[in-house]
C-alpha cells in the first residue's frame, strides 16, 4: 500500500505551493500533577525533543514573547524519552493537544497559551481524489 497523504508541520518554500492547508496542530504545556516551577528568577526548566523540532522551537518562542526565561534541561530525540523526563517532575513540556494528556501528565495552564502550529498536507501525484478528500478532512477532524 503506497502512502497517499503526507501531513507536513513546516514546508520547505518549494513544498509549501503544493500543499493544501488542513489546520493547527493545538500545543499545550504538560507536566507532572502538583509540578511548581522554581521561584523567580530562576528558569522554567523545559523538556523537549532534541533539535530541530516545530515544537521546541515553538515553546522557546512563546516563552520568550512573554518575557518568560526558559532553559532545556532534558531532550530526547523521540517523544517517548520526552515523556519519560517530564514524568520525572523536572520540568514542563509542549506537547501536541490531541486526545488525552499522556500516563501520568497533566495540562499546566500557569504558562503563556502558545498558538497551533499551522499543518498542511500534501496527496500523492495519481492519488485517488476521493481517498485524498477523505484523508484530508479525517486530519481536519483530528486537528478541530
Amino acid at each position: 500500500m503506497k502512502l497517499v497523504v503526507q501531513v507536513k508541520l513546516e514546508p520547505t518554500p518549494k513544498q509549501a505551493a503544493a500543499l493544501e492547508a488542513v489546520g493547527g496542530l493545538p500545543l499545550t504545556w504538560h507536566t507532572t500533577p502538583g509540578w511548581a516551577p522554581p521561584a523567580a528568577p530562576a528558569p522554567i526548566p523545559l523538556v523537549a525533543i532534541e533539535d530541530p523540532c516545530a515544537i521546541r522551537r515553538r515553546a522557546i518562542a512563546t516563552l520568550a514573547a512573554h518575557g518568560v526565561a526558559a532553559t532545556v534541561v532534558g531532550d530526547a530525540g523521540y517523544l517517548a524519552g520526552v515523556l519519560d523526563i517530564a514524568r520525572t517532575g523536572q520540568g514542563v513540556a509542549l506537547l501536541a493537544a490531541v486526545g488525552p494528556a499522556p500516563d501520568g501528565l497533566t495540562p499546566y495552564d500557569r504558562l503563556p497559551p502558545v498558538t497551533p502550529i499551522p499543518m498542511s498536507a500534501l496527496a500523492r501525484p495519481g492519488a485517488d481524489p476521493a481517498t485524498v478528500t477523505a484523508a484530508f478532512e479525517a486530519v481536519r477532524d483530528l486537528l478541530r
